[in-house]
């Protein structure tokens, strides 16, 4: 499996400014304000199942743009039925990348329930029309523009590796940097 981080920094090179990108997911929401993100930014730490819903929304609110929602598979099984909420909205703008490496990172690294979720075919299944598992970085940079493109919602499965000795950023925005770094034109 691949580490988050360069992951995570091909997902930024790829995004434009035309883009809006949402994090609710811990590790993730810590990494990016240490990386050149050229889209703006929505990364409110540790609020676990926050963001596709919020992502839903701006995609909804703003179908100019492309809205990208970085989430755990953790945060994803506490409320699973936000895949039936997106299906049903059909927003033609919104890619979720879903980050899968079986625990909740976010407080302290503890395991996912034993009971093994298949997300690709639970994400079929409720209605979500594009769908596709990336293993590494280099099928990353080839299905997100072909999610980006395809006019429908999308949500990508990420195989990452979990390294309970990852260095993590600590969380260094506050409330007020955070809507600043947020400002959308």
């Amino acid at each position: 499996m691949t580490p988050r981080k360069p992951l995570l920094k091909a997902l930024a090179g790829m995004l434009t400014p035309d883009d809006v990108l949402v994090s609710c997911l811990g590790a993730n929401a810590r990494y990016l304000p240490h990386l050149t993100v050229p889209a703006p930014v929505f990364a409110l730490c540790d609020s676990m199942g926050a963001a596709i819903p919020l992502a839903l929304g701006m995609a909804l609110q703003r179908p100019d743009r492309h809205v990208v929602a970085l989430e755990g598979d953790g945060s994803l099984l506490m409320c699973p039925n936000v895949l039936a909420t997106v299906a049903a909205a059909r927003p033609s703008n919104l890619t979720a990348l879903l980050w899968v490496n079986g625990h909740y990172e976010s407080s302290g690294g503890q395991a996912l329930p034993s009971a093994p979720v298949d997300w690709v075919a639970l994400a079929k299944a409720i209605g979500i029309e594009h769908v596709e598992r990336v293993a590494d970085v280099a099928s990353l940079r080839v299905v997100f523009p072909r999610a980006r493109t395809a006019r429908k919602a999308a949500l990508l499965v990420l195989d990452v590796a979990f390294d309970p000795n990852e260095p993590i950023p600590p969380y260094s925005e506050r409330p007020d940097e955070i809507r600043a770094r947020f400002k959308i034109p």
